[in-house]
């Protein structure tokens, strides 16, 4: 029988035994959620849905949302600076074109544009970043990809991260 372990189990067995990354064995995981109406009527717009320090790692990110739009409707999230001017990281790095020309069940979004391979990496790195910012936190937010006939509807989401 052959044993592989992963790099925080090795790191358990190891001599002498040390405990890995503090983040990777014990953390705190805190969750977000609200419900916002949004219309997005041009391409651009954004719903801010909350803040997440940069440092944290990305857990699960959940959305529902009701008919939002005509058939081309759809919206990406991504990652936005808390600075004044809200200013855009990367617009897709979650989820890219999700269609909402209807309502959407409650769908887990986190590993819809980046694999499972990044799922110790940190909010900074998932948002394409070469280096953690010297700012603490950014928006995590829906922006609308393509506008056609925008309807006013609800949007309820979920975000899990851990620190």
């Amino acid at each position: 029988m052959a044993n592989t372990n992963t790099a925080t189990a090795a790191a358990s067995v190891a001599s002498p035994a040390t405990i890995g990354q503090p983040k990777d064995v014990k953390s705190t995981t805190l969750t977000i959620k609200d419900t916002a109406s949004w219309t997005g009527t041009t391409a651009g717009d954004t719903l801010l849905l909350c803040r997440v320090p940069v440092s944290a790692t990305l857990d699960s990110i959940r959305i529902q949302s009701d008919d939002l739009g005509g058939t081309n409707q759809t919206y990406d999230i991504g990652f936005y600076q808390t600075n004044s001017d809200i200013t855009v990281i990367d617009l897709d790095a979650i989820g890219t074109a999700i269609a909402v020309a209807t309502a959407n069940a409650m769908t887990e979004y986190r590993f819809e544009t980046k694999d499972h391979t990044t799922l110790k990496q940190r909010v900074w790195e998932i948002a394409g970043l070469t280096a953690e910012p010297e700012y603490a936190d950014v928006y995590l937010a829906l922006t609308v990809k393509v506008a056609d006939t925008p309807i006013a509807g609800d949007v309820s989401f979920y975000c899990d991260y851990s620190l």
